[in-house]
This record gives C-alpha cells, sequence and structure tokens, in this order.
C-alpha cells in the first residue's frame, strides 16, 4: 500500500477532482494521502482539491524541491497548500470580481471551462469527460449565466484572464 499518492488533475478523459473524492473516500486499513501535482491554477483548483480530500497542492512550475517539502509535509501529517486556498475570502455574489465568480464554479464547470477554452468542442469534452454533448451543453449554458458572459468568446477571455488556459 502507498503511503502517499501523486496525482495530476489534468489527466486526459477523467476529471481529476472526482478521482481526488475517489481516493479519499476508500476506507483503507493504512489510509494513504492524495499530493496534487499539476500545471493548473492554483488560485482556481487548490481549494477545491483541499476540498475534495487532497492533502496537498503543488504546482509543476515550482522548483522540484517544493514538491519534496511538500511530499515530507503530508508524510508527517500537515496540509500543503499555496496561500491562495489557505487565504481565500469570497464576497457577496452581487458584488463578486471576476475571479470570485470563477471560484464558485463546480470543478465538473470548470473542467468545461477550461476545455471549451483550450478550443475543444462540446464533442470532445463530452468524449473526454464521459458525459453526453447534451450535458456539455447545460454546462456551457451554466457557466455564461454564472460568470455574466454574453459568448463563447466571452467565456474562452474570461479563462484566459484568470489562468485557466
Amino acid at each position: 500500500m502507498p503511503d502517499i499518492v501523486i496525482l495530476d488533475i489534468g489527466i486526459p478523459k477523467l476529471d481529476g477532482l472526482e478521482v481526488i473524492c475517489r481516493l479519499s473516500s476508500t476506507k483503507q486499513a493504512t489510509p494513504f494521502k492524495v499530493l496534487v501535482l499539476t500545471s493548473q491554477a492554483p488560485g482556481h483548483f487548490s481549494m477545491r482539491c483541499m476540498q475534495a480530500g487532497a492533502a496537498g497542492y503543488v504546482c509543476k512550475q515550482q522548483d522540484l524541491t517544493e514538491l519534496l517539502s511538500a511530499i515530507k509535509a503530508v508524510l508527517s501529517g500537515y496540509s500543503y497548500f499555496p496561500n491562495q486556498a489557505l487565504n481565500s475570502v469570497r464576497s457577496t455574489m452581487g458584488n463578486a470580481s471576476e475571479a470570485d465568480m470563477v471560484e464558485r464554479l463546480s470543478g465538473r464547470e470548470m473542467m468545461v471551462l477550461q476545455q471549451l477554452a483550450r478550443g475543444k468542442t462540446n464533442k470532445e469534452i463530452a468524449d473526454g469527460m464521459f458525459l453526453s454533448n447534451k450535458t456539455v451543453s447545460t454546462y456551457k449554458t451554466r457557466l455564461l449565466l454564472k460568470l455574466n458572459a454574453r459568448s463563447l468568446v466571452d467565456l474562452i477571455e474570461l479563462a484566459q484572464r484568470n489562468g485557466l488556459v
């Protein structure tokens, strides 16, 4: 049994946040910790990983010593997350900044937004996430409403401004 699982939440064809939830909910004789190592923006994903059950979050852009520090901390029983996750403060929806609105998206909505921003079609997203084309279309409609966007172009620009691509 492993003591720690190092996971990239940007797994093709899977929802990385769902993988964390499933790994964290397994009842093992010796439970292991999940450490996320990813290129995803920490401002938008580290808190979600924490809520899903991960014990730590490290960006691939950081130095390799950061990963070693995270592994040591997690194996010692501590959590290891960037300050964006630990200091996130939410404002009310009426006064919400763009970043706050993005923070309020569900894990699936976030993944669909990322895929749209990368230029994928609804069908490609559906195939990659094992969803129906109609479900992706529903997510897209929700994203437009939640992010006050008028078009797919607005969604893509918003994703780019917030470091989701």
